[in-house]
């Protein structure tokens, strides 16, 4: 998505008309118009109908690999979820989800509203598959421990024999109880694994009052709407997870995962923080062409063609020595 056509849609955003067109100054190739995005009292459908215009938009943000239908049919079944959201920002939304490749469909990825914007919200699955994307973390084992449960961590000892859950399943679900732990380490390419993160119920709410700005606005709203009180544990595995970055390497689309994910809650604009891969390809040939001429350095300069007698062929006659150095040599 140009620049321009983002700056036109955050006009939209912030209030301004409908389809105002291009921004001043903008030719017509690098600023489409906006097309009229519909108000918050029309259907779902006009939404969608809006949204489909901006299809190659979101298209072009699918990383390789991404199956574009599965993506756009989880938007258009979430639709009805976001409805009175300003649409320049389920527009964004869209773009931001996009950028990573993940489906909203509530598994790696939901588009989900806060206040009057609409937001993307990566799920702890999201950030699995962020880190092992880029090869150096292999796996990411995450899991809650239970009371029944045999549960053992000795930081002393070496790895893996410092960590030990065995869950007890002869315990029916509903008799388990409340978890008292969530944790989640990596295992690397190399065959380490991670120091694990362990998080108690009341580690987990420490984090949540002090870094939530979504759950704290809830609170002072009245409001029991957030993931952190309808899905607690879920969001207690994924801050696990944001923390193993702290003990394992890990790529810029992590990173990227995680900037977007705190704008978000911040309720700043998530496209600032996403992968652009119109950028990325500029930064790509970039390189390719610094790489081409750093190896034009090291090739050895070409042979000047030798100069040929006077028939045009062979090297140059040897002249005949004269004078004492052709005694000299007589003499050898």
């Amino acid at each position: 998505m140009s620049s321009s056509l983002l700056a036109a849609v955050r006009q939209a955003a912030a209030g301004a008309p409908s389809g105002a067109g291009r921004p001043a100054g903008a030719d017509e190739e690098s600023a489409p118009a906006v097309p009229t995005a519909p108000g918050a009292a029309e259907s779902v459908e006009a939404l969608h109908a809006w949204l489909t215009r901006f299809e190659g938009q979101i298209l072009r943000r699918l990383p390789a690999g991404a199956e574009p239908g599965p993506f756009l049919a989880a938007v258009r079944d979430r639709l009805p979820a976001l409805e009175g959201c300003t649409p320049a920002s389920i527009l964004e939304a869209v773009l931001a989800c996009a950028s990573f490749g993940s489906a909203p469909d509530g598994t790696e990825a939901v588009l989900t509203r806060e206040g009057p914007l609409a937001v993307f919200i990566p799920t702890a699955r999201g950030f699995v598959k962020a880190m092992t994307n880029s090869g150096v973390v292999t796996s990411i084992r995450t899991g809650l421990v239970y009371a029944c449960d045999e549960f053992v961590y000795e930081p002393t000892r070496p790895a893996p024999d410092d960590f030990r859950h065995v869950p007890n399943l002869d315990v029916p679900k509903g008799d388990r109880g409340e978890p008292r732990f969530a944790y989640a380490f990596a295992w690397l390419a190399g065959g380490d694994r991670s120091q694990p993160v362990i998080l108690s119920r009341e580690d987990a709410e420490e984090i949540r009052d002090e870094y939530s700005r979504a759950y704290q606005r809830a609170v002072a709203e009245g409001r029991t709407d957030t993931f952190w009180h309808t899905d607690f544990w879920k969001m207690a595995l994924k801050s696990c997870i944001r923390r193993l970055p702290k003990t394992v390497p890990v790529s810029a689309e992590v990173r990227a995962l995680m900037a977007v994910d705190d704008a978000a809650d911040e309720r700043r604009p998530q496209l600032d923080h996403a992968p652009d891969p119109e950028a990325e390809a500029l930064v790509a040939e970039a390189e390719r062409a610094a790489a081409a001429a750093e190896a034009s350095q090291d090739r050895p300069p070409a042979r000047l063609p030798v100069k040929g007698n006077k028939g045009g062929r062979g090297r140059r006659p040897v002249k005949k020595a004269r004078g004492r150095r052709a005694a000299a040599r007589g003499r050898s």
